[in-house]
């Protein structure tokens, strides 16, 4: 009988080890790698799931919402105990994590946004509104009570982060003048497409040249690559020393073009820090834990030229 309660003892201590070994099975559904950001959010999140002790399953659905819901499929299919979801779409993105739901895989949402009625643990961002409004404000500064003739080069249509910085930098703008001077004079000129990258920001910035030429004396672009396109654009027009030139994410090189004075302004939207709070929250969701708030965000960070060399760092994945 001994024998048998120590058999039965050493046989539940070995299943008990077996199941503390087994891995948590993390699924990272990136929407592109086109673009600095999205290549470190992918490289940052690899760190933080090895640094954790979790596997990593990383996809790319290279801008095409068809191939994110197919790269999910798969995912789940391999037995992922986690989806973190960057989602290409956010209608589609509803569709995914509800195709998560149903195989009881919680979701998290990281950086791109999705409505408040996909069944998510939480989104994790960087604090737009508070950023851009930051940014509207210190365009003010810059440019008194002369009139803001303004060329935006937004992302992609429907894309609800985008949405929200372009929003919250023209807030920014106008609550400053008027505070300042009982009125508001921001005009936008156009709004071009830049598609998240340089190469787009780059040609969306030439296309605003063309059709309004000497007009714009300010761009804001929603994200530092697409203004590092632009600034490419300008200078090559011969119009960058009339133009001041803001955008939003904290891209390394981004600090750089601030450094020289060719960016005036951004924002942090720092993707080691974003991983590293989506993989903390795994495990307080592994821990236990349920009470998330809609949304969890990185600290709120200007960065101009007074302050560029405390938060530049070349050693920088991003």
């Amino acid at each position: 009988m001994k024998k048998l309660i120590t058999a039965l003892a050493l046989s539940l201590s070995v299943a008990a080890t077996a199941v503390a070994d087994e891995k948590i099975k993390v699924g990272f559904a990136n929407r592109t790698l086109n673009g600095a950001f999205f290549n470190g959010l992918t490289e940052y999140m690899k760190i933080h799931a090895k640094d954790a002790g979790y596997e990593l399953i990383t996809t790319d659905a290279r801008g095409d919402l068809n191939k994110q819901i197919a790269d999910v499929e798969d995912m789940l299919s391999q037995g992922i105990d986690y989806l973190v979801l960057n989602p290409q779409d956010p209608v589609a993105g509803i569709k995914i994590t509800e195709m998560a739901k149903r195989a009881k895989v919680p979701t998290i949402a990281l950086d791109s946004d999705i409505a408040l009625s996909a069944p998510v643990i939480t989104r994790i961002q960087a604090n737009n509104a508070a950023n851009n409004k930051m940014i509207g404000e210190f365009a003010v500064s810059q440019f008194g009570k002369e009139p803001i003739n303004l060329v935006l080069i937004s992302g992609n249509q429907g894309n609800l982060v985008g949405e929200a910085r372009r929003n919250n930098f023209l807030i920014g703008v106008m609550d400053a003048q008027i505070r300042q001077y009982n009125q508001s004079n921001v005009n936008v000129i156009s709004q071009v497409w830049g598609n998240w990258d340089q190469q787009g920001g780059l040609k969306a910035m030439e296309d605003a040249l063309v059709a309004h030429g000497n007009k714009i004396n300010a761009v804001y672009a929603e994200m530092d690559d697409m203004a590092l396109g632009g600034i490419r654009a300008l200078k090559a027009a011969g119009k960058l020393k009339n133009v001041k030139v803001y955008a939003h994410d904290g891209y390394k090189f981004g600090l750089e073009a601030i450094k020289k004075g060719t960016l005036q302004a951004t924002a942090s939207n720092n993707p080691n820090a974003l991983t590293k709070l989506a993989i903390d929250t795994i495990k307080a969701y592994q821990a236990g834990k349920r009470d998330f708030p809609d949304y969890l965000y990185i600290k709120p960070l200007l960065i101009t030229k007074e302050n560029v060399d405390e938060v530049y760092n070349p050693d920088s994945l991003y």
